[in-house]
């Protein structure tokens, strides 16, 4: 179940840790939150950009 969370004046939303492991998403994954002109929510996954090793 998703909740939404208000914390330190923010909101946030907790996902099922069963969804998020399925994914593949972890602490450092960047999710972009798109509406659809129906209303709809959708969560997209946000390309991470490589770091450069020196």
């Amino acid at each position: 179940m998703v909740k939404v969370v208000l914390n330190n004046g923010q909101y946030k939303l907790t996902l099922p840790k069963e969804l998020a492991l399925a994914k593949g998403w972890g602490a450092k994954t960047v999710l972009r939150f798109i509406e659809t002109p129906s209303g709809e929510v959708m969560l997209r996954e946000m390309p991470q950009k490589k770091e450069d090793k020196k």
